[in-house]
C-alpha cells in the first residue's frame, strides 16, 4: 500500500484516550502507557517500527477525526473531499461555499476575482462543529485555522502543466492564473502547512488524475477507519 506515511504516523498523534477510572485524571505519559497496554490486547492492533497503526483522537470529545485538505486551486480538493465524504460519511465543509452562504467575508476583490475571506468570522462559525469532529475541511489556505482542530492535513499537488490547463478551462486570467501557478511551482501551500501544523500531521498527495484521486480517497478511508477503532471497541 502506498499509504505508509499515513498508517505509520508518529506516536505524538496518539496522545491519549478516555478510560473510565475512579482515580484522578492520568497524565499524558500515563495515558500513553495505558493505551499501549489496551491496544496490545486487541487482535487488530499492530506496532511497526515504534509507530502505532491504530490511532485515537487527541481530543477526548471527538469520536471521529478532522481532516484539512488544502492545495492550490485546481488541484482537485473539492473532487477528492466529495468522494471521501461519501465513502466515510464525514461532513464535507467547503470553505469557499460557506463564506458565500454565510457572508463570512469583507467584500469582493476585483483583481483576484474572489471574496476577501474574514478569517475570524470563519473560525467563529466553525468552532463548535470542529470540536464535535468528523469534518473534512476543503480550502486553498490553511495557516489561520487553529492547529488543535485537525488530526491530519493533506496537501494536494498537481503537475504545473496539468494545473495550468485546469485553471485556464475555469476561465482564470492573469494575474490570478499566474499567481496560482507560481504558488504551485514554489510549493507555497505545502510550506504553509508545514509551518502551521506539526510535521507528522502534514502529508503531500499527488493529484494529477482520477487514478490519483481514487488512490488518495482509499488511503484516507483506511486511515479514518483505523482512527475510529479504539472508540468503537
Amino acid at each position: 500500500m502506498e499509504s505508509d506515511e499515513l498508517t505509520m504516523l508518529k506516536p505524538n498523534l496518539v496522545q491519549q484516550t478516555q478510560y473510565p477510572t475512579e482515580t484522578a485524571a492520568a497524565t499524558p505519559v500515563e495515558c500513553k502507557v495505558m493505551l499501549r497496554v489496551i491496544l496490545a490486547s486487541l487482535p487488530l492492533c499492530d506496532f511497526k517500527e515504534g509507530y502505532v497503526e491504530v490511532m485515537v483522537q487527541e481530543n477526548g470529545k471527538r469520536k471521529s477525526p478532522n481532516i484539512l485538505v488544502t492545495g492550490t486551486p485546481g488541484t482537485g480538493k473539492t473532487t477528492m473531499c466529495t468522494s471521501l465524504a461519501e465513502a466515510t460519511q464525514l461532513r464535507h465543509i467547503n470553505i469557499g461555499e460557506l463564506v458565500k452562504e454565510k457572508n463570512l467575508h469583507d467584500g469582493w476583490d476585483d483583481e483576484l476575482d474572489c471574496y476577501v475571506l474574514n478569517e475570524d468570522l470563519v473560525c467563529d462559525e466553525l468552532e463548535d462543529v470542529m470540536e464535535e469532529g468528523g469534518n473534512i475541511v476543503d480550502y486553498h489556505g490553511c495557516d489561520f485555522f487553529p492547529e488543535r482542530w485537525f488530526d491530519c492535513v493533506i496537501v494536494l499537488q498537481t503537475d504545473n502543466t496539468i494545473l495550468y490547463d485546469r485553471l485556464s478551462r475555469r476561465g482564470y486570467k492573469d494575474p490570478k492564473l499566474s499567481n496560482n501557478i507560481e504558488c504551485e511551482i514554489f510549493q507555497v501551500l505545502l510550506e504553509e502547512a508545514r509551518e502551521s501544523y506539526s510535521e507528522d500531521k502534514v502529508i503531500a498527495f499527488k493529484s494529477d488524475n482520477i487514478e490519483d484521486i481514487s488512490r488518495n480517497v482509499a488511503t484516507l478511508t483506511d486511515w479514518i477507519r483505523n482512527w475510529s477503532l479504539p472508540s468503537q471497541s
